[in-house]
Formats: C-alpha cells, sequence, structure tokens
C-alpha cells in the first residue's frame, strides 16, 4: 500500500517537473528563437549607444588661397547621467562657463536617461576650462570628444555668402547650405559599451568617416573686406537702411566682391542678414537703366551721340506726363548730353523710338529676368512683365527704370556686358568655372556707350566717382521704392545705385553700389553710390591691388575739340 502511494507521489512529481520543464523549454524557444531578434536589440539598447560626430568640413578658400572659413578642433560635450555627481555645482559650472541659462542647464543633469548632450562644437580653450574645474570640484560625469567647429580667419566680411554651420554639422545658409553634401564629408560613428550599472567601460569608432571636399571660389577677400569696410561707411554716413556692393571682372563673369552693411554676426545671428541681398532680393534700376536702352538704340542705329532732342520737362505720352529730375528744362541736347546728364525726356524720346517689343526684347537680352548663372541659392529674377502688357506709358518710364526689377548681380551682369563689347558672361563665384558668354549687341554699340558713361562720370551725374588715373565709367540711377500696396511710388524712399567699370576703354573691373533709403540730401545715386565706388577704388590703390591706368580721350571729347566748341559744363 505504502509503495503504491510512492509510486503515485513520485508520478505526480515527475509530471510536474516534466511540465515545468517543458514551460522552460517553451519559454526558452520564445525568447532565444522566437523572439531573439527582440530581446537581443533591448540587449543592445541597454549595453550599447551608437554616437555620431560631423566629420572636419571642408575649408572654404577665396581665389589666392586664403582661407574663408575652416575647421578647427572643438569638443563635443556630453554628460553621462547615471554615473554623474555633485549635480547642484555641475549645473552652476555650466552657466559659469558655458553660458548656459540656469534652467537649461538644470534640465540638461536632472534628465533622466544614460546619455545627455550638453553642448556641441566648444571651443578648445573653453571645453579644457571646464574639464579642469570639474576635476578639481570633483564633479563626475561629464564627456568630451573630439570634434570641430568653424573658425572665419579673414573676419566675418563675407558671412553672407559663405553661410554658417549649425550645431549638427549642417550648412544653414548660402554656400554651406548650397554645396552642403559636397563639405560635410561622412560622419565618425562611435560605439559606447556599458556595464549593468550604466557607466562607460569602452567606446571605440565603427566608422573612421572623411573630410568634406574644400570649395575654391573667385572672391578676394581683400576686395570683399574693402567693400564691407566702405559700405558701414557709406550705411552710417548716408542714414541708408542697408547697402551692398559687387565687384565683377567683366571677362569672365567672376565675382571677386559680394558684400553688405550691415552684417551677421556669429550670436544668435539675423538670418535676414544671412543671404546676399544683391542675389535675393530685387530692386528697381532707375537710371542706371538708362545705360541699356541707349545701347539698345546705338546697336540698331536708330540714334547718334550727337543727335539733338528737346530736353525740356515734361514730355506726355498718351497724355501722360512724363518728367525730368527736380522737374528740370534743358532745352536742346545732343543724346550724349541727354545720357550724361541722366535726362529722362530724352530717354523716353529714345525708348518710343525702340517700341515695346525691341525694348524688351534688348532687356531680355541683357539678363533682365533671367538668372546669372550664380551658384548661390534663393536667387530672384527680377520682374519684366511680357510685352503684351505693356502701354507706351510702361516703355516711357522703363526707359529710366521704373515698373522692372532687377537683383544687383542682374544689373553687375548688365553692365559687364556693355564693358565686354557687347558679350554677357555668366557669372560664377566657384573658381574654375564659366560658361560661355552670348552677344546681346556689337562692340560698337558698347564702345561708344562706354564714351558716354566716361562722360557721365568726368562731367555728368556720376562724378561723385571720378577718380583721377583711373579712367572710371558709368552710369547713377535714383529709383523711388513702389509702395507696398502696389498704389505707385513713395516720394521719399529710393535706391540709390551706382552701377561703374574701368578703365573706360578696356574694363577689368565692374563696380555696382546700392543703397537702401538713404536719407541725407541729395539722396541721389551719384551722391551716395557714386562716392562709395570710388572710396572702394581708393582703397583697393592704397592696398596695391590695383595701379593707375594710362588716361585716354574719348571720341565725343575729340569731336568736341574738332567743333571748336565747348561742353556745357
Amino acid at each position: 500500500m505504502r509503495g503504491e502511494i510512492a509510486i503515485k507521489r513520485a508520478t505526480v512529481v515527475f509530471v510536474l517537473l516534466g511540465l515545468g520543464a517543458l514551460a522552460v523549454v517553451a519559454r526558452l524557444f520564445q525568447v532565444q528563437v522566437a523572439e531573439h531578434a527582440r530581446w537581443a536589440r533591448l540587449a543592445r539598447e541597454i549595453q550599447e549607444e551608437v554616437v555620431t560626430l560631423p566629420a572636419q568640413r571642408g575649408t572654404i578658400y577665396d581665389r589666392n588661397g586664403l582661407p574663408l572659413a575652416y575647421d578647427v578642433p572643438a569638443y563635443d560635450i556630453a554628460l553621462d547621467n547615471y554615473h554623474m555627481t555633485k549635480p547642484e555645482l555641475l549645473v552652476d559650472l555650466l552657466v559659469e562657463v558655458l553660458g548656459l541659462p540656469p534652467k537649461k542647464a538644470s534640465a540638461l543633469v536632472y534628465r533622466e536617461g544614460y546619455f545627455t548632450w550638453v553642448m556641441r562644437r566648444v571651443d578648445r580653450a573653453v571645453g579644457d576650462e571646464l574639464r579642469r574645474r570639474a576635476d578639481a570640484l570633483g564633479i563626475r560625469g561629464l564627456l568630451f570628444f573630439n570634434s570641430w567647429t568653424r573658425a572665419y580667419p579673414q573676419g566675418l566680411y563675407a558671412l553672407d555668402l559663405v553661410g554658417i554651420v549649425g550645431v549638427d554639422g549642417q550648412g544653414l545658409e548660402a554656400l554651406e547650405y548650397a554645396f552642403n553634401r559636397e563639405l560635410e564629408g561622412e560622419e565618425k560613428v562611435l560605439r559606447l559599451v556599458r556595464g549593468r550599472d550604466g557607466l562607460v567601460y569602452e567606446y571605440w569608432v565603427e566608422e573612421q568617416g572623411r573630410k568634406g571636399k574644400d570649395l575654391h571660389l573667385t572672391i578676394d577677400a581683400r576686395v570683399q573686406r574693402i567693400c564691407a569696410e566702405m559700405l558701414d561707411r557709406g550705411v552710417e554716413q548716408f542714414r541708408a537702411i542697408r547697402g551692398f556692393a559687387v565687384v565683377l571682372d567683366p571677362r569672365t563673369g567672376e565675382i571677386l566682391a559680394l558684400a553688405q552693411s550691415p552684417r551677421a554676426g556669429l550670436e544668435d545671428p539675423d538670418p535676414s542678414l544671412l543671404h546676399s541681398w544683391a542675389v535675393t532680393d530685387p530692386i528697381e534700376p532707375g537710371s542706371t537703366l538708362k545705360a541699356l536702352v541707349g545701347t539698345a538704340a546705338l546697336d540698331l542705329g536708330i540714334v547718334d551721340p550727337f543727335e539733338e532732342f528737346n530736353a525740356n520737362s515734361p514730355i506726355y505720352v498718351d497724355g501722360q506726363p512724363i518728367r525730368n529730375a527736380e522737374g528740370k528744362s534743358y532745352g536742346e541736347v545732343y543724346f550724349w548730353v541727354g545720357i550724361t546728364k541722366s535726362i529722362n525726356t530724352v530717354l523716353v524720346q529714345v525708348a518710343l523710338r525702340l517700341g515695346v517689343e525691341r525694348a524688351w526684347e534688348y532687356l531680355r537680352r541683357f539678363g533682365v529676368g533671367e538668372s546669372t548663372g550664380v551658384e548661390l541659392p534663393g536667387e530672384a529674377l527680377g520682374t519684366i512683365r511680357p510685352p503684351g502688357e505693356w502701354t507706351r506709358v510702361d516703355l516711357a518710364t522703363a526707359a529710366f527704370g521704373q515698373g522692372v526689377s532687377v537683383t544687383g548681380l542682374q544689373l553687375a551682369r548688365a553692365f559687364c556686358a556693355i564693358a565686354a563689347d557687347g558679350l554677357l558672361p555668366e557669372l560664377h563665384i566657384l573658381l574654375g568655372e564659366r560658361g560661355t558668354p552670348r552677344r546681346v549687341a556689337s562692340a560698337q554699340a558698347c564702345a561708344t556707350m562706354r564714351e558716354m558713361l566716361r562722360l557721365a562720370v568726368k562731367w555728368g551725374t556720376g562724378r561723385g566717382a571720378d577718380l583721377p588715373d583711373f579712367e572710371v565709367a558709368g552710369k547713377s540711377g535714383t529709383a523711388q521704392k513702389p509702395r507696398e500696396d502696389g498704389m505707385g511710388y513713395y516720394d521719399d524712399r529710393v535706391w540709390g545705385a551706382m552701377a561703374a567699370f574701368f578703365p573706360w576703354y578696356a574694363p577689368e573691373y565692374v563696380v555696382l553700389v546700392v543703397y537702401d533709403e538713404p536719407s541725407i540730401w541729395p539722396n541721389w545715386g551719384g551722391s551716395t553710390a557714386g562716392p562709395t565706388v570710388r572710396w572702394i577704388i581708393e582703397e583697393m590703390r592704397r592696398q596695391g591691388l590695383i595701379a593707375p591706368y594710362p588716361q585716354r580721350e574719348t571720341r565725343i571729347e575729340q569731336r568736341l575739340r574738332e567743333m571748336k566748341k565747348r561742353g556745357p559744363w
């Protein structure tokens, strides 16, 4: 009897053990086979962490090999929250050394988790100071990873065209943004290994990464700095909201300078200052456009420099009065005088000879309304309405740059065509890039216009830009700003511009300066942007970047002497 009971008990025990074993085997199968991937992933997440660090970013150089933006060693600083000690002291230290707001520092220190980024791209000296003081206070838990931060050895004079880099190593504006893929390289990947106590026991480089590619620009850092400093002077002296300057090589389309004032700083940079206004913000060109209209008429042979025009004010077009600046009348004048003195009523008559279709066609030839080819992001195209929408009054006002908008680069590029005997170049800011220029007017027409524009600087409205021994030519322009509601123009808000080149007979440089709402009087482009062009050329000479050019008399001056007549000045 007892034997039977023992056998039954043993049977029950074996059955229970068997069932337990089956349950264990089933659970092991579930964990190790059916759910293996899930549990392996959870184990790795607990034991390992992946940290990515930006690669050393490519350097941006000017045309002479001077670095405009390059990476210098820095720290990416993180916190091992699990192993951290003395959190109260650490909060104060982060505030004092890194400049973090107290609330943010406290949130980082007391954050739940094993790993927290504190600050990226920290200057080496600052990071070393933080480490030294943390060690002295017995604070543990700070992690320092070797990284990079952007430096600007030539100053911030080109920040609006170079752009900035975010804490994650991504380009945010301008060239840094447009060429981020080339500049950023391949990031370094680290894997951290933790024990059950949460401590980091080791880490290794899983992917070494690769340095980014370099960019070589057409910009001359010296000319860029000169333009920026002269604009600072002009914005203050002429009490303008802002200003920009463009310097081009008309033979190649290379951009030598693209500067503006005011400019962004690195601490909380204003996004509106981190792009080149000459690229992104269209303006009405004012009387600078007279040079394009006049060149078109010369090219078609419908006007001669010594043809006489009635320059009295006003002139009526379809019953609409169109006046000269300040309502001034000049009587009978030669066409070349109309250009040099910037007489609206003369250019209106020339535009009416051209007609809407031909005037529109030539403005388009000169690049109005199209991309310049520049490699910068956000380029605006300006506005030029289809010819079918133009009235004769629209044509007349377009003769002095009203109702048409262009970017600074488009306007400077158009003057390149006049400077380069009718060849309109593609513009480039990357060194070595060059497109095929297209012909927009004859060499003869452009040569004649260059003579007129030389006299505009020597005797006319552009006298503020004149500089002995540099044979400057150019056209000033003052454009009323259109109202935001589209109802006409402001009487007291203008753009003041000066588009120039030198030497006039074989131009090597095109210089454009534009001010937004200069508030001194007179606020004409010739009185504000004109002197700034001269300052830029003077400073280029002072720094040995250019030398005086041989003086040369224009054919118009020769003819005047032959006629034994003096100019009206």
